[in-house]
This record gives C-alpha cells, sequence and structure tokens, in this order.
C-alpha cells in the first residue's frame, strides 16, 4: 500500500490527527529499523511505533523559553536592520545638505567678489544715493 493510501486511511480513521507524508515514511523506517518492536497483538496497544519519551515539564518550558530566545533575536536584528537603514538614509539627507550649504556659500562669495569689484571701480570709492 501506497504512503498516500495508508494516509488516507488514517485520516478518515482519525481526522482530529494532523499527519503528513513524511510521519508515514519515519513510520515505516521504524519498523524496517526494529522490527521486533512490532507484534499483531501490540499494534493495538501500543500508541507509536517508534517510541520517544515524552518530554518533562521542565522540557516544554526550556523549549518554549528556546523559541521565545530566537524570537527575541530574530526581532532584535530586524530592529538593527531597520536602524542602519534608517542612519544610512539620513548620511544620505546630511551629504546633499552639505552640497547645498556648500553651493550656497559659493553663491554668497561671487556676489561678494562682484560687490567688491563693483564698490573699488566705482567713482574713487565713494557712492552716491
Amino acid at each position: 500500500m501506497g504512503v498516500s493510501e495508508t494516509l488516507e486511511i488514517l485520516q478518515q480513521d482519525n481526522p482530529h490527527v494532523p499527519l503528513l507524508p513524511r510521519d508515514i515514511y519515519n513510520a515505516r523506517a521504524a519498523i524496517n529499523r526494529n522490527p521486533s518492536k512490532v507484534n499483531a497483538d501490540l499494534a493495538e496497544n501500543r500508541p507509536a511505533i517508534y517510541s520517544k519519551p515524552q518530554p518533562s515539564a521542565e522540557d516544554r518550558i526550556r523549549a518554549d523559553l528556546r523559541q521565545e530566545i530566537a524570537n527575541a533575536r530574530e526581532e532584535i536584528k530586524r530592529k538593527e536592520e531597520e536602524h542602519q537603514k534608517r542612519i544610512e538614509e539620513l548620511e544620505a539627507k546630511l551629504r546633499d545638505k552639505d552640497q547645498i550649504i556648500k553651493r550656497f556659500e559659493q553663491f554668497i562669495d561671487i556676489c561678494n567678489q562682484r560687490v567688491m569689484v563693483t564698490l573699488t571701480s566705482g567713482d574713487g570709492g565713494t557712492s552716491s544715493s
């Protein structure tokens, strides 16, 4: 019987249990690795073919804390990237403003030179109103 057929039968019998094709492959691999664990009489009484101990409350808490730490690290990384992007944007704005200031200063210098030329080329440095 194929995996998809097995999965259909299991989901019809147990619609509330979420199973994936990978679960079927894993169960078959566990049977192939240790066929002595599978017995026709015991198969109905055993909830799982491959046995994994149930995690203790402490293990579940640790797993939850690890997940929270991973989420916090991801959030910190995302915030750092946002801040770095914002810093780069502000630095670009500062460079643009510096260029504008530099051009304005050049304009002021040109105007001052024209005023000085006008004052010195006038009638002896005196101006009439």
